[in-house]
């Protein structure tokens, strides 16, 4: 039976900053506060992605005839996608106010292009600091296999720059500076979540060299992106700049391969 007395204003809410319903609001345009279990929904959710990838990455070998066409690329990564947005989305309406901007900070400014393009100059040359330290070495990797396998395909070509350039800075932004940072933070803080986001990050690449032990710098260069992006994140309290400086980290990439 409702009760109207402590702890209740007596119009059926709970509180300052209640939407009546028991939900309290977050002020809009500034990240929820997401619990820290929700993190353990990322598991599910990485493992529907890889399934998905796989079905997308098949039906696109089946309409092609080949595994390494754009098509293919732009299906598996689809699957992805896919799996990624379902998971912010399903925390989001489980454990935060199911809104994307005020649980993760989805959302852009003026001025955060300029943040975006400091940001990717120091993701740029820490990534390329990794890789040059494991230069000449066993552990000397790249992943840029999806890209050098596109030369001569002019359509494959424009694909996968759509997959690198857009599809990939919006909902590995969303996925992990957003979902994955936020949720953390509960329990780690706000620096400790931006360094065990980046190594979740830096491992989701893992796989992607030519060879096994180049994977090492690949992961580690990964990782320290995923550091510079974390920081982007805490400080402006917004995906967008983050996201301009992943597009123009992964352009960077696409030009200096093609």
């Amino acid at each position: 039976m409702p009760s109207n007395g402590a702890g209740s204003n007596g119009a059926g809410t709970t509180g300052p900053g209640s939407n009546g319903r028991g939900r309290a609001l977050v002020p809009r345009g500034r990240p929820g506060r997401i619990p820290a279990r929700a993190a353990l929904v990322a598991v599910p959710g990485a493992l529907g992605g890889i399934v998905l990838a796989g079905v997308g990455a098949a039906i696109g070998q089946g309409i092609t005839g080949s595994s390494t066409s754009g098509v293919s690329d732009l299906l598996g990564e689809a699957g992805l996608w896919v799996a990624m947005l379902a998971t912010v989305v399903y925390v989001s309406h489980r454990f935060g106010t199911a809104s994307l901007p005020r649980d993760y900070g989805l959302g852009i400014k003026p001025k955060d292009p300029l943040w975006g393009l400091c940001a990717a100059v120091v993701a740029f040359l820490s990534a390329g600091l990794v890789l040059e330290l494991f230069s000449g070495t066993k552990f000397s990797g790249s992943n840029d296999q999806i890209l050098t396998q596109q030369k001569g395909h002019e359509a494959g070509i424009v694909l996968v720059t759509l997959i690198v350039a857009l599809g990939a800075p919006f909902f590995e932004e969303l996925f992990f500076r957003g979902y994955l940072r936020t949720a953390l933070q509960a329990r780690f803080g706000r620096h400790g979540a931006v360094w065990l986001q980046a190594v979740f990050f830096g491992l989701a690449h893992a796989g992607e060299a030519g060879t096994a032990l180049g994977n090492v710098s690949v992961v580690l260069a990964m990782f320290t992106v995923g550091v510079v992006l974390g920081y982007t994140a805490m400080l402006t309290g917004r995906l967008g700049a983050g996201m301009v400086a992943h597009c123009l980290f992964n352009l960077v990439a696409v030009v200096s391969v093609l």
